[in-house]
């Protein structure tokens, strides 16, 4: 009898142990797909006509007409056109849209009241482990600090920032020098400078100096620290975004990739 009953408790813990399992594959592949689902569904925000960055910061056409309130005006057909008033009303906390093109990465920007909420928070407000792209909760919400900080997951399926860790090679690098961050308050262009593997315990989230010369120092350790080399030469005067995300050489790693933003409207 005691035989059987041991046998017998054996068999429901095997049987609970494998549901427990099953359950913890289901919940990150089933949480996968509605973050997907849910940003695929934001895509009606968005105009994306072929991307063609220009060269240069361009001038309004006719600066004494403006686009409708929430809207980017487009400088020229090549850039998207974000209808941030529809975006508003899905979640206020909208900063931006953010786009690198030839990759993966082509999603909304959301800063909360802290630096927590949207890692488990989808842009819609459902709790899921795959989060939103964030802007730093000590950053102003219109980019102009001199160092403004994105933050997003490194998600096994390729979403969010997974696309970052190409960034590690030259090649790639040269392929994608730049991306495109649209704003409620204006558009710019990012040539990224620098991207390279981190401690938390480094600088590469610093967003206040207390002068431009400590501001041009941090400039150059990031550059020195690169991965690819980058034409781009920053100045103490620029405004730089940084893109971050978790990476896996060491404990607590991070990838962080610097770009100076330049006004495209």
């Amino acid at each position: 009898m005691k035989r059987k009953i041991f046998f017998g408790l054996l068999v429901l813990a095997l049987i609970m142990a494998a549901a427990v399992s099953a359950w913890q594959i289901y919940v990150p592949l089933q949480e996968d797909a509605e973050s997907v689902r849910a940003y695929e569904d934001l895509m009606a925000c968005v105009s994306l006509p072929e991307i063609s960055l220009p060269s240069e910061p361009q001038e309004r056409s006719h600066p004494e007409t403006s686009a409708p309130e929430g809207q980017m005006e487009q400088p020229g057909s090549a850039l998207p056109l974000v209808d941030f008033d529809a975006l508003r009303a899905i979640n206020p906390d909208v900063t931006g849209w953010l786009i690198i093109d030839g990759t993966n990465i082509n999603y909304p920007v959301v800063q909360g009241t802290d630096n927590q909420y949207y890692l488990r928070h989808l842009f819609t407000g459902e709790y899921n482990a795959s989060g939103c792209i964030f802007l730093d909760s000590r950053n102003t919400r219109d980019f102009t600090d001199r160092h403004s900080i994105l933050y997003g997951h490194h998600m096994g399926n390729g979403t969010i920032f997974n696309g970052l860790m190409d960034y590690k090679e030259q090649a790639f690098y040269d392929a994608h020098p730049t991306a495109l961050l649209l704003a409620p308050t204006g558009n710019y262009k990012i040539e990224f400078l620098s991207g390279y593997v981190a401690s938390i315990r480094a600088e590469a989230w610093q967003v206040e100096f207390g002068s431009e010369g400590e501001f041009a120092e941090w400039l150059q350790v990031a550059k020195a620290t690169s991965l690819f080399q980058s034409e781009v030469v920053p100045s103490s005067g620029d405004k730089v975004l940084t893109l971050s995300t978790c990476s896996y050489e060491f404990e607590n790693a991070r990838f962080v990739l610097h770009g100076v933003l330049n006004n495209l409207s």
